[in-house]
């Protein structure tokens, strides 16, 4: 020990200064502290356990620094997982790199008192015998309470005599003028500890004051609160899995849990972390479990109704909100192990080091991921305690806590070997790709993550009737210095990564070059014969393709096109023609309108179809796709490898399949026409675009200026197309008024007209326009059906014929007969309204139709409806949500029969509710919205059976990936299943096929006998 003595005095209402004294009283001054470091400081550096001295990490920060500071001041930051000693890297930069005044800045007070504490005595520098017994330790000043002007001088004369001036950025911004303006006078380097703060305004207005200066940032994560990179270099970034090889930190033993019922969710997390304290102890481990509320009253709660139940273990709470005595009573009961359980705030955050802190229950998320990653590093730390590995439960199902978990992948892919997720609830998806990962060579896996790796869906393909592969071709094309490789020879997947260096093209100046990587992946198909590549670079593909599978042939012209088939309603976006034979003009592209006289000329000429791109749907949903006669396969999606793999083999598949005639794929398309009128047939469906119909935000609203009335569009609804004199009427609905609009069509354009009820305006933050205009930008797309089935889709002044299909009939099992007079209904009666009318027709589907072990069953009748009734079933064991829209409509006459209109309207809200299909959140939250409107307005519900928090509990649901299942219904008593005519059973036909051909659903009819 040093043979100084100590001493601490206090400066106005808790600073804190301390300095040494010779024997005799004397202090020493600023210069005599610093020379007398020359000479006591030895730097030792413990490379193994035998050992002494800084550990690896510490000495590499260390030398980064001095590296740094050698060719530049800029600010630096230094990435050091928590536990592997950043402060002690600080106190052995100030003293061996001789720095006569520092200014430590620390996020909170525990901290401040703690960094003080370490820094007067340069930390465990003295165990480490890193410095003799003629240091004179630093003199250091704590700085936590605002100056008053009795004590401004003895303030000021602290700052000129301190070496380490401790404090936290609210108190450094609140100091007065001239003692700030003498602190960065005399202050050499500043440290940012727990740097990822620097988001935050008082931190930033810190650091701007003090820039000029030398500038270290500590942080156990580069990334700040907000999720961005931390501003300056980083100088060295020592990572999770070198600190877990090294024996820093031991592996954490994740244990999600889902449970989507907030109300069971403190106590299953609690029941498991439990569980595991229990077992730790029995096995002999000092473990703690803490668990972690958001605030003082949510930790109440939690120990209250939840873990003072456990005696046995001593349970406690701790927060700023109990006395200080209490606090530090608790504290080190919970150190010395007579507390196991310990639920709290934020106490245990940084800088706080309790190496029994084992079983971390979260029953709340933290505000930021670097503080989650913190609070998890933390109790991953090792000691010489007899302790084992960390555990953490927390409940997936809640979404913050997901994301945050999930983006510490993100962020920092060590958490792969950092994190063993033991999840009996894992989704099938993850597994497999898992267990896809699990098959690439360990080496390489470490330096990527390959869960993280995603890729644009595109392939060439090359035909290779060999089984053989030559892997160490690839040598022959890339760079093997260079180049990174990720084999998986199980699945035959093979991945290179090859950094390569270009000159810039703004300068002739030799050392200034940019580095980029190009990207390979190939895939052998053995089971169809065909290679598959996406590359970044197309001759260096097929240089791999030739070293790695001699022989293989490019599978290339008219064959690509096959890859097109089985995709229902492709409507063609762009088609380019190469004509044959080649002449002045050799290729041209069309698109848009132009594609209908493309696709005629493909057809009936020579032209050799080059290239095409459109959407579709398939497999019950939408997609894109495009293909080249080049080869070229390729979506518009981002994807993971092992999504890409699986659409390869379909591709592959269909391409080789001989059977496909390519010649019915461009026949069978869908191509947009320019009109002058309206077409022939009967207007029976009109929505909105999609993005208007499914949203619930009030950002744009419809506003009636004569009563200065504003209302959402989900409270609207468009109905009742017919045409009337060439043009296209249609009512729009707010609540329960109506207003009329109509659209015209010309020869050169098309455009609205309001004709019945109060001038509506659409506002859009400070912007507003007329409804007319709104609806030429956003026009409504128009159904019509003709006699034959064939059904035209109008929007703007384009349409889209869509022709019927000629070999379907209507399944009879999607057909039920009902005896509406047995269930006492008027079938002219639609709504059972509030007062829930027990002879309509509503309220017999609600009551005899819908499912009733559904858990949710809701009325959601009225302007901007989802469907007459919404009932939805969960399947929590198979993971599995089943929505149901049942769409009702009343008889136009008093007896079933045979009038097709009774089916029109009917019809066009089934076709029209499937768009919720690709909006299942959005389905959730309308909903919600809806029911709270309802309550708002007549404190009523539109609940049959369920409630507002089975709903929350169906959010979380499907953004924790559940699967969704949709079924569509009409209930129209006043068709007779037995006088159905030609032209009822074209409309039907046209429904179910529209729902079959889109999102593979069929559709049932609830009608008379």
């Amino acid at each position: 020990m040093a043979t100084y003595k100590n001493i601490i005095s206090t400066i106005g209402r808790g600073n804190k200064l301390s300095r040494c004294t010779d024997a005799d009283g004397k202090l020493f001054s600023r210069e005599e502290i610093v020379d007398s470091w020359k000479l006591s400081y030895q730097e030792r550096v413990s490379r193994d356990k035998s050992e002494i001295g800084l550990r690896l990490p510490q000495f590499g920060a260390l030398s980064a620094i001095r590296a740094h500071w050698a060719i530049s001041n800029s600010p630096a930051t230094i990435v050091l997982p928590t536990g592997t000693g950043k402060s002690e890297t600080m106190y052995a930069t100030i003293i061996s790199e001789r720095i006569s005044s520092t200014l430590i800045i620390v996020p909170s007070n525990l901290l401040r008192e703690q960094i003080f504490e370490g820094a007067r005595n340069f930390g465990i520098l003295p165990k480490l015998k890193m410095i003799s017994n003629n240091v004179i330790y630093p003199t250091t000043f704590l700085y936590k309470s605002k100056v008053e002007d009795k004590d401004e001088i003895a303030v000021i004369a602290a700052l000129e005599e301190a070496n380490i001036v401790v404090s936290t950025p609210g108190m450094i911004k609140k100091m007065p003028a001239n003692v700030l303006d003498k602190l960065f006078e005399r202050v050499e380097v500043v440290i940012f500890d727990e740097a990822h703060h620097l988001a935050a305004p008082d931190w930033r207005t810190v650091k701007e004051r003090f820039l000029g200066k030398k500038i270290l940032q500590f942080t156990a994560t580069p990334f700040r609160n907000d999720g961005r990179k931390v501003d300056g270099k980083i100088i060295f970034n020592y990572g999770l899995a070198l600190a877990q090889k090294a024996g820093y930190f031991k592996p954490i033993d994740f244990y999600p849990i889902q449970e989507f019922d907030e109300k069971k969710s403190d106590e299953e997390i609690a029941k498991v972390a439990i569980q595991h304290l229990v077992e730790d102890v029995e096995q002999g481990y000092e473990h703690v479990l803490l668990a972690r509320a958001k605030t003082h009253k949510r930790a109440d709660e939690l120990y209250e109704n939840i873990y003072s139940q456990y005696k046995k273990y001593n349970p406690v709470v701790i927060h700023t909100g109990i006395p200080a005595a209490k606090r530090n009573e608790y504290l080190k009961q919970v150190k010395n192990g007579n507390s196991k359980i310990v639920v709290c705030v934020d106490m245990f955050g940084e800088g706080i080091d309790i190496p029994t802190l084992k079983i971390a229950a979260i029953h709340d998320k933290y505000k930021s991921l670097p503080i989650t990653l913190q609070f998890i590093g933390r109790f991953a730390r090792t000691s010489s305690n007899n302790v084992g590995n960390a555990k953490l439960i927390t409940n997936v199902a809640m979404d913050d806590l997901k994301e945050s978990i999930e983006e510490l992948y993100h962020q920092d892919s060590d958490w792969n070997q950092l994190l063993n997720i033991h999840s009996h609830q894992a989704i099938d998806k993850e597994v497999e790709l898992s267990e896809f990962i699990g098959n690439f060579e360990k080496g390489h896996v470490k330096e990527i993550d390959l869960s993280q790796l995603k890729m644009k869906i595109s392939t060439r393909m090359f035909r290779y009737l060999s089984k053989r592969t030559f892997v160490e071709g690839w040598k022959q094309v890339l760079d093997q210095d260079r180049t990174t490789t990720l084999i998986n020879e199980m699945d035959s997947v093979y991945i290179f990564i090859e950094e390569i260096e270009t000159k810039v093209v703004w300068s002739d100046q030799k050392d200034i070059v940019q580095y980029d990587y190009d990207f390979f992946v190939l895939f052998f198909d053995k089971e169809n014969g065909i290679i598959h590549i996406n590359e970044t670079d197309a001759g260096k593909g097929n240089r791999l393709v030739e070293s790695m599978f001699p022989e293989a042939l490019a599978i290339k012209g008219d064959s690509i096109y096959r890859s097109l088939d089985g995709i229902n309603r492709l409507m063609l976006g762009t088609l380019g023609l190469k004509q044959q034979p080649s002449g002045r003009i050799s290729f041209r592209m069309f698109a848009g309108t132009d594609i209908k006289s493309g696709i005629n000329e493909a057809i009936a000429s020579g032209s050799t179809k080059s290239n095409l791109f459109g959407y579709g749907y398939q497999d019950g949903g939408k997609i894109s796709i495009g293909c080249s006669y080049k080869g070229k396969v390729w979506m518009r999606w981002v994807e993971r490898i092992n999504f890409w793999t699986d659409w390869c083999k379909k591709i592959g598949e269909k391409v080789m399949d001989h059977s496909i005639d390519t010649n019915n794929i461009l026949n069978n398309s869908l191509a947009l026409e320019v009109i002058k009128e309206f077409p022939e047939g009967v207007p029976y469906k009109i929505l909105l675009p999609e993005i208007i119909e499914v949203s619930n935000s009030s950002t744009k609203q419809l506003y009636i200026s004569k009563e200065q009335k504003e209302f959402p569009f989900f409270q609207t609804d468009l109905k009742n197309p017919s045409l009337v004199k060439d043009k296209l009427r249609f009512e729009f609905w707010i609540n329960e008024r109506k207003f009329v609009f109509e659209q015209f069509i010309n020869e050169i354009s098309y455009g609205f007209k309001q004709i019945e009820g109060e001038e509506l305006i659409v506002k859009s933050g400070q912007k507003t326009v007329k409804m007319t205009e709104f609806l030429y930008e956003n026009s409504p797309e128009i159904s019509f059906i003709q006699s034959d089935g064939t059904i035209i889709i109008v929007q703007e002044n384009l349409k889209t014929v869509i022709k019927p299909k000629s070999d379907i009939e209507l399944p009879p099992d999607s057909f039920y007969a009902i005896d509406w007079n047995e269930l006492g209904v008027d079938i002219k009666s639609e709504s059972q309204g509030r007062e829930r009318k027990t002879n309509s027709i509503q309220y017999a589907t609600i009551h005899n139709i819908v499912d009733q072990t559904s858990d949710i069953i809701f009325d959601d009748d009225g302007s901007g409806e989802i469907a007459d009734v919404v009932s939805v079933k969960i399947d929590t064991e198979r993971q599995k949500i089943v929505f149901h829209l049942y769409h009702c409509k009343y008889s136009q006459g008093e007896r079933p029969g045979a009038r097709v209109s009774d089916l029109y309207e009917v019809c066009g809200q089934a076709e029209k509710s499937i768009m919720w299909n690709d909006n299942i959140l959005e389905i959730v939250q309308r909903m919600i919205v809806r029911e709270n409107t309802r309550q708002k307005k007549f404190d009523e519900t539109r609940f049959e059976k369920g409630d507002l928090q089975t709903l929350y509990m169906l959010k979380k649901m499907v953004k924790s990936g559940f699967e969704t299942e949709f079924g569509i219904s009409i209930v129209q008593p006043g068709v007779s299943i037995l006088e159905l005519s030609n032209s009822m059973k074209q409309i039907i036909l046209a429904t179910d096929a529209y729902l079959k051909d889109t999102y593979g659903l069929r559709l049932t009819c609830y009608f008379s006998n």
